[in-house]
């Protein structure tokens, strides 16, 4: 298995569902660390088929439509905001709309399978919304198979079966998110609430971690906050990384265009407080905070948009739970 993902992929395997086709089926679940039963692999499937988006997604959306017939059965329409986008340099320049998921989902608890029928293509970033149509593209069958644990996708496109590698590579962005989210739940030893009322700023919303008290001094686990977030700065690439301070630093990158992008950190270990600022240009793209609070020892989180807008959902509150998970784990060892 590659290190890359979480479990190998094999492609055009004889179908254990469909006899006489082909599918694209994982390695065994029963082997991995920690291990990953069927049921949960069934469960996350459907809880991220309910909720696509990761972090970036995350700070565009503009409108989750999830009709619901029952639990297993449901219509999801994902809308990307359009002025969002050409604040990102990522829109047609004209406001318009993106739909990124637009998927209609059967599922079946007690055969561990789900059906999903996609209206638009997901491995092109779905369609502007003036070009979707509810018009079938794809329909990918999951099967979660026991004896051993594994995750069959059976995925036709355009009437087609598709079982090759590039189908294959396609799909690890699947399966590396649900084994990753089983396994991060159960490693995890501190939890993160998504959109949990904020602990600085009263009223609003905020990623609140649960107590660390048990884990991690504050005095251990604060440096280990701003050494991560030195670490991804100086791995931006052609970046030029300054100490302004002892708690500030700055660095600046240009790309092939000439245009300037600036990273500003500022943080303090007595205040308990980091914010690093995003600049493109004369615009702030983004700006996220960190807050860590002592009694009891908390984590507080939350990111801004370039249109001012506050971000802390479920996929930012799953990455800020890997991230402390990761610094805890850190802060404890002799290496970190």
């Amino acid at each position: 298995m590659g290190a890359s993902h979480a479990v190998e992929l094999i492609a055009e395997h004889a179908s254990q569902s469909q006899p006489g086709m082909q599918s694209i089926i994982s390695g065994p679940l029963d082997e991995l660390d920690p291990p990953v039963t069927p049921e949960e692999a069934f469960e996350e499937c459907l809880a991220l088929l309910k909720y696509p988006l990761d972090s970036a997604s995350e700070s565009l959306l503009k409108e989750l439509s999830l009709k619901e017939t029952d639990d297993c059965n449901f219509t999801l329409k994902v809308i990307l905001d359009g002025k969002k986008l050409d604040g990102y340099g990522y829109g047609k320049g004209d406001g318009t709309d993106r739909v990124r998921n637009w998927k209609k989902v059967s599922a079946d608890r007690s055969k561990l399978r789900i059906t999903c029928v996609d209206y638009v293509d997901e491995g092109k970033m779905g369609a502007w919304v003036t070009d979707a149509k509810e018009e079938p593209i794809t329909q990918c069958v999951v099967n979660m198979l026991k004896d051993p644990g594994q995750i069959e996708f059976c995925l036709d496109r355009k009437g087609q079966r598709r079982a090759d590698p590039k189908f294959r590579d396609g799909l690890y962005a699947w399966s590396d998110a649900i084994i990753g989210s089983v396994q991060a739940q159960k490693r995890a030893k501190v939890k993160v609430q998504p959109d949990a009322p904020s602990i600085q700023e009263k009223g609003l919303k905020s990623m609140v971690s649960e107590p660390m008290d048990e884990h991690v001094s504050y005095d251990n686990f604060f440096p280990q906050l701003v050494k991560a977030v030195k670490t991804l700065i100086s791995g931006v690439p052609k970046i030029s990384v300054e100490e302004v301070s002892d708690e500030e630093l700055r660095g600046t990158a240009v790309d092939e265009k000439g245009e300037t992008t600036t990273h500003a950190v500022k943080f303090s270990q007595s205040a308990g407080t980091l914010c690093w600022t995003i600049t493109a240009g004369d615009k702030v793209m983004s700006q996220m905070h960190r807050v860590v609070h002592r009694d009891p020892l908390v984590m507080e989180a939350w990111d801004i948009g370039p249109d001012g807008a506050r971000s802390c959902g479920i996929s930012k509150a799953k990455q800020m739970q890997k991230n402390i998970n990761d610094a805890i784990e850190k802060a404890n060892s002799w290496f970190g």
